[in-house]
């Protein structure tokens, strides 16, 4: 390292005897030329940070590293950066906003999108004069009939659905003609379909996002 303007690390972590916790230490430091920049982007520990320090103090090298600790992370000769890019102020302003926008798509149009268990659902924009549903069932063969029978009966006229499933889970997407209909009429299929055999829940997107929401609670019709 006498001649190198800059050194990188590039070895893992092993702790214990014979490891290399520590190995870029004082023997090493103290061969550093004036000015020589140390690149770490494989683990804090394996800097002794005092040693690096006193180089830093006294020969305008410099530190560049994604692993910052109490010692070299605020020294003027340290460059310390993000461990992961999702870290960057940015890309966690991003993040934020991607969340936001998922959950406020769910609340207010029944979409979701990035879910680890659901599966990805999106329909078309509600016709004018209607009411979406959002059903969850056990992801088995007749649901999607039984759903279908119970608009029918209350009389109320599909005008666009998806059925979407992952796993044992199938999500359901419904937006019905409500022409001539009040809310009681509504409300009334949503309880039907709710305490069909299999359903898991339902959500009527009706008024304030988020609400209208109903549940079969081991037989008990919950709201």
């Amino acid at each position: 390292v006498r001649d190198a303007d800059y050194i990188s690390i590039n070895i893992p972590y092993i702790k214990g005897e014979g490891g290399t916790h520590g190995i870029i230490g004082p023997d090493v430091v103290g061969d550093f030329k004036s000015g020589a920049v140390l690149l770490n982007f494989a683990r804090g520990e394996l800097v002794d940070s005092e040693a690096l320090k006193g180089h830093l103090d006294s020969n305008e090298g410099r530190y560049v590293s994604d692993f910052p600790d109490d010692v070299l992370w605020d020294h003027p000769n340290s460059v310390i950066l993000p461990h992961l890019g999702a870290s960057t102020g940015e890309a966690e302003d991003a993040a934020a906003a991607m969340a936001a926008e998922t959950v406020r798509a769910f609340l207010e149009t029944g979409t979701i999108r990035n879910s680890v268990n659901f599966p990805s659902a999106h329909l078309d924009a509600a016709p004018e004069n209607s009411i979406r549903f959002t059903i969850v069932t056990k992801n088995v063969p007749g649901m999607l009939a039984h759903i279908s029978e119970a608009f029918a009966e209350g009389d109320l006229n599909i005008l666009q659905q998806i059925n979407q499933s992952r796993g044992e889970v199938a999500y359901n997407v419904v937006d019905v003609d409500i022409s001539g209909h009040g809310v009681v009429d509504f409300k009334g299929v949503q309880e039907k379909i709710t305490m069909l055999e299999g359903v898991l829940s339902s959500r009527v997107i009706y008024g304030v996002p988020g609400t209208g929401y109903a549940k079969n609670l081991e037989g008990d019709y919950f709201v």
